[in-house]
């Protein structure tokens, strides 16, 4: 993965030729997304429903210098539980969304999304009763939720069943950044979270909130070629493209560093006999979803 001309990744308002007005207006828009966000996993917490961010505003929580994670966000993205189906969609119904019936549908139930009501759509809230619409997700309209539920299914499978008590309002810190590795076509924002993450981040050897859990990504590794093979990519194009962050040299070598360090970790974790055959037939097989970046269902955006 190469660039004719280096990329500057920190600032997206100097890439767009934002004022300061309106980049100060962008953050305040992923801000209140963000208390929006928190009300909605308060809300099933409540009502004993488990819900946790994934996708950018995830990143977001995790990584301590705002001003360089900071970016627009269309949506909120979640990860729920297919045993409290029943349950989710009474809270989403009680806080005034109405269920895109297309998304269910057209995924077999492994994501599902949620429309704000607006005028002429679905009318006042039914005090739980669930409503659905079928709409498709480009034709989603205003203020909507994207919910995986059980797997993080994308390019590759990240299943973070018994792993959501990690955090309170997050899947964990290794699980966010399987999630940006494992990318087989990652945009820019994408690669800007993964140095987001590693910069801000430490690595250890406990799966908390904290750190980064590096024998988390390398036991996900193991167990799937193909999934190896895109977060090995990633890394890779992370450490090609890093200068185009304006990063400061302490900062870059400990992003470095780390990129080192999962690599590693990765390579040397044990693989099973069926991932070394699959291992042979490389890219000559398929080896991930192709997923298209698009409004609606679950992209982890």
């Amino acid at each position: 993965m190469s660039r004719a001309h280096p990329i500057a990744y920190q600032s997206e308002s100097q890439r767009a030729g934002e004022s300061s007005s309106a980049a100060a207006a962008r953050s305040s828009s992923a801000d209140a997304l963000m208390r929006d966000a928190v009300g909605v996993i308060d809300a099933g917490r409540s009502a004993g429903v488990t819900l946790r961010l994934t996708g950018g505003l995830a990143v977001k929580r995790y990584c301590t210098d705002l001003a360089f994670v900071e970016r627009a966000h269309s949506d909120i993205d979640l990860i729920g539980l297919s045993s409290q189906g029943k349950g989710l969609r009474r809270v989403f119904a009680e806080l005034g969304y109405l269920e895109n019936a297309y998304v269910s549908q057209s995924t077999a139930g492994s994501q599902v999304q949620f429309l704000k009501r607006v005028a002429g759509r679905g009318g006042a809230p039914t005090s739980g009763r669930r409503l659905a619409i079928a709409v498709r997700p480009d034709a989603a309209e205003g203020d909507h939720v994207d919910i995986f539920v059980d797997v993080m299914r994308m390019d590759h499978d990240i299943d973070v069943r018994g792993r959501l008590e990690i955090d309170p309002y997050a899947v964990s810190p290794a699980d966010i950044l399987a999630v940006k590795l494992q990318i087989g076509r990652p945009a820019e924002k994408d690669i800007h979270d993964v140095v987001a993450l590693l910069k801000d981040l430490p690595l250890s050897d406990r799966d908390d909130a904290s750190s980064i859990h590096v024998m988390r990504l390398a036991r996900l590794c193991a167990r799937d070629w193909g999934l190896y093979h895109d977060v090995s990519r990633s890394l890779a194009a992370t450490r090609a493209l890093l200068d185009g962050f304006g990063l400061g040299d302490r900062p870059r070598e400990t992003v470095l560093q780390r990129i080192g360090v999962i690599e590693a970790a990765i390579d040397g974790a044990a693989k099973s006999i069926r991932w070394r055959l699959r291992a042979r037939a490389g890219t000559r097989l398929a080896w991930r979803r192709e997923v298209e970046e698009r409004e609606g269902p679950p992209t982890a955006a």
